[in-house]
C-alpha cells in the first residue's frame, strides 16, 4: 500500500497546495485500484513513525508546499527519494528524513520513501492558490508520478 503523508495548511493559500495535491494523487491512483492511504497533517511529528511502520505500507510519500524560488521560470512540482536520515532533531516538527529513520529505529520499517513538493509563493492567511502553485497542480501527471515512485 501507498501511505501518501501530506503536510500542509489550507487556510495559508499555498500552503495548502500540498493537501490538493494529496487528495487528486489519492482519488486518481484509487481510480487505478492501487491501494492507498492518504493522511493530512500540519507538520511531522514522531507519533507519525507507527504510521510508516504499518506492515501493509511498501511506500511512502510526503507531500508538501514549497517556497518557488524567484528566479524559477516554470516551477514545477518536484520528486526526490528520501532515505533515512540522522535524528538529530528531537522536536515535534520533524523532517521526512528523520521520520523515515524513527520508523527504521523504532519499528524496523523498510519502505520507499519519495517527497513531492509543490512550488508556492503565497503562504498568508487565505484559502486561494497563487498563480504559481495552481499551474505546477495543474500540470501533475498521477500515472507518470505513479510509475516513477514504483
Amino acid at each position: 500500500m501507498i501511505l501518501i503523508l501530506a503536510c500542509g495548511n489550507s487556510l495559508r493559500s499555498d500552503d495548502g497546495a500540498g493537501l490538493r495535491l494529496a487528495e487528486a494523487l489519492e482519488q486518481r491512483w484509487q481510480a487505478r485500484a492501487v491501494p492507498v492511504k492518504r493522511l493530512a497533517v500540519h507538520q511531522l511529528t514522531p507519533e507519525l513513525a507507527p504510521e510508516l511502520a504499518d506492515e501493509v505500507v511498501t511506500t511512502v510519500v510526503f507531500v508538501d508546499t514549497r517556497l518557488a524560488p524567484p528566479d524559477e521560470a516554470h516551477p514545477r512540482v518536484q520528486i526526490e527519494p528520501v532515505t533515512a536520515g540522522p535524528t538529530a532533531r528531537l522536536g515535534h516538527h520533524l523532517t521526512p528524513a528523520t521520520l523515515l529513520a524513527y520508523a527504521e529505529l523504532l519499528y524496523q520499517a523498510r519502505v520507499k520513501a519519495w517527497q513531492v513538493t509543490v512550488p508556492g509563493l503565497n503562504f498568508e492567511h487565505g484559502e486561494s492558490l497563487s498563480a504559481v502553485a495552481a499551474q505546477a497542480l495543474a500540470e501533475v501527471d498521477a500515472g507518470a508520478l505513479l510509475e516513477r515512485i514504483s
